[in-house]
């Protein structure tokens, strides 16, 4: 469960550390040295060659469950978005509509999952859902997040 992450600048051979959330000030900063977006089987397979055990909240709490959320995320939200203008075009659309995304939001951040551009693509895609409903409190917050979709680039 990362809450930075580490980026290379060649041109000037640093190494830079980035917050991926807010960090309290003491706090112990986290890297993932494997694939977050894995079962904690692999996981814990991938770590192996590092020579250590994680014990982190989701490698100590995983379950099926989030093993699934994990290995699922990305292709959840990426049929999320293929498909929600169809939904926000159908004339049934309401606040209840909105339910299996922002359900899918609370299970990536109880998960420790809430960085990357999948979860942000997916604020875009609840953000839009509540400016369709007019739901000007809501699409606010999401709004100052300046939220835009990853372009696909193949």
């Amino acid at each position: 469960m990362p809450n930075v992450r580490v980026s290379i600048d060649v041109p000037t051979f640093s190494l830079q550390v980035i917050a991926e959330r807010d960090i309290k000030s003491g706090s112990q900063l986290f890297y993932c040295y494997c694939q977050p977006d894995r079962s904690v089987k692999e996981r814990q397979r991938q770590l192996a060659t590092y020579g250590f055990v994680c014990i982190c909240k989701a490698c100590v709490n995983a379950t099926p469950e989030s093993d699934k959320l994990r290995e699922e995320m990305e292709d959840r939200i990426e049929k999320i978005g293929d498909e929600y203008e169809e939904m926000f075009a159908n004339p049934l659309f309401n606040i209840r509509s909105l339910d299996p995304l922002v359900k899918l939001e609370k299970d990536i951040i109880k998960e420790g999952l809430d960085f990357g551009t999948p979860f942000m693509n997916l604020l875009y895609f609840i953000m839009k859902g509540y400016i369709k409903l007019g739901d000007s409190k809501k699409w606010e917050y999401f709004n100052r997040l300046n939220l835009k979709p990853e372009e696909k680039t193949d």
